[in-house]
């Protein structure tokens, strides 16, 4: 009796801890409001060798990239301008894309001449059109794999607007298509920092493909 009577303190007490404590999250909608970021990813530089590398330019348009959308964007052009003139110096191949329009009444099909003046397009450098995968358009290739073949090309960089859609699903494809694929972070805008830093953690924590990310002061041709 004397030891029944000194257990049960000890049960109450366990009693009141098992109740006291919270209970572990069943899903995202219960940890919404306080989930926190990873460790951000490494950035590596890099050395590319120009004649099988191909600079990826995609959706850098006005409609796109301008104070108003995406600041972001605006603020990344010279960095990209200056990692252009370098490619195209060295030989890199450069490709462009646009973004087909989803609705042309508030957003016109783009052209060429929609490209954000910096970094539009020179001589003979392609354009695919297509939406967020530069490498399929309505469940068919674009021309884009049959370049980058062509051209004997076995690296993409990619940089461009829409870090969380275009730059990410292209660059997530070419990896699956077995390209080597670098994205300097610098290089990438989406609408807030929220996309760029949740498109930089998608494009590094797979098993499945290999994506390096890196800064535009940091790579060589």
């Amino acid at each position: 009796m004397l030891r029944l009577r000194r257990l049960l303190p000890l049960a109450a007490l366990a009693a009141v801890l098992v109740y006291a404590a919270p209970a572990p999250a069943q899903t995202i909608i219960d940890e919404w409001a306080s989930v926190k970021a990873p460790p951000p990813p490494a950035l590596k530089p890099v050395t590319l060798e120009p004649k099988t590398t191909a600079l990826l330019v995609i959706d850098l348009i006005k409609q796109l990239c301008n104070e108003q959308r995406r600041p972001r964007c605006v603020a990344s052009i010279p960095k990209i301008q200056k990692l252009l003139a370098e490619a195209r110096a060295k030989g890199v191949t450069v490709i462009y894309t646009l973004f087909p329009s989803p609705s042309p009444a508030t957003f016109p099909n783009p052209v060429i001449g929609d490209y954000v003046p910096a970094l539009a397009p020179k001589g003979d450098e392609p354009v695919v059109t297509s939406f967020v995968d530069k490498f399929i358009l309505r469940d068919k290739d674009t021309d884009l794999q049959k370049i980058l073949k062509d051209k004997g090309i076995t690296t993409v960089v990619l940089v461009g607007a829409a870090s969380h859609n275009g730059v990410l699903f292209t660059a997530v494809t070419a990896a699956l298509r077995g390209f080597n694929v670098i994205v300097p972070v610098d290089g990438m805008s989406g609408n807030n920092s929220y996309e760029d830093q949740a498109a930089a953690y998608i494009l590094t924590s797979s098993i499945v493909y290999k994506v390096t990310l890196t800064s535009i002061d940091t790579m060589k041709f």
